[in-house]
């Protein structure tokens, strides 16, 4: 009986180390209003090389539409789309020497966890080309151990352009959510 106690245990901590909410990691900063007309071109540079990246630019773009934004291929707004998966006990910093700075962190495994974390990472950047500044930067991010990045993506973008068109600030404005899902 203490036996087979002992193996139910064991099998439901098994189970828990993947199951609970996801945090998703969400910094936006909206830098300056958009000008009217709202219109909105995806950077070619971001030209979908694998299909995550492809359905990521289709969601960004559906999203934009549903904001007030308009498609066009002349449009003022340049946007820029970048998705990445990474090993999550890796860090990653960026910039110079003296002025470099954490981008994300390394991720401890949680005791009992039966696969490594990846972090699935979004960034979206809405550049205005006529007035030469950037409007707008959404970034969010998740750990997953079993979640593919396809099943993160519609949450990635929501989270990333929750800040658009908001109030104006000075600093990028960090919240972290909290969903149901595939950890």
């Amino acid at each position: 009986m203490t036996r087979s106690l002992s193996w139910i245990l064991i099998g439901a901590l098994a189970v828990s180390a993947c199951a609970g909410p996801i945090e998703t990691r969400v910094q936006t900063h909206q830098v300056i209003a958009a000008a009217a007309p709202k219109q909105f071109t995806l950077s070619p540079k971001d030209a979908p090389e694998n299909r995550d990246l492809a359905m990521t630019r289709d969601l960004v773009a559906k999203s934009l539409i549903a904001k007030g934004y308009q498609s066009a291929p002349d449009a003022s707004i340049l946007v820029h789309v970048a998705l990445s998966s990474r090993a999550a006990d890796i860090a990653v910093d960026g910039g110079e020497k003296d002025s470099s700075h954490s981008i994300a962190s390394a991720k401890q495994q949680k005791r009992f966890q039966s696969c490594k974390d990846q972090e699935h990472r979004l960034t979206i950047s809405l550049f205005d080309q006529a007035r030469g500044t950037k409007l707008y930067t959404g970034n969010a991010a998740e750990y997953h151990c079993k979640g593919t990045i396809a099943q993160s993506v519609p949450f990635l973008v929501d989270s990333a352009l929750s800040g658009l068109d908001r109030e104006l600030t000075e600093a990028p404005s960090k919240t972290i959510r909290t969903r149901q899902g595939v950890e």
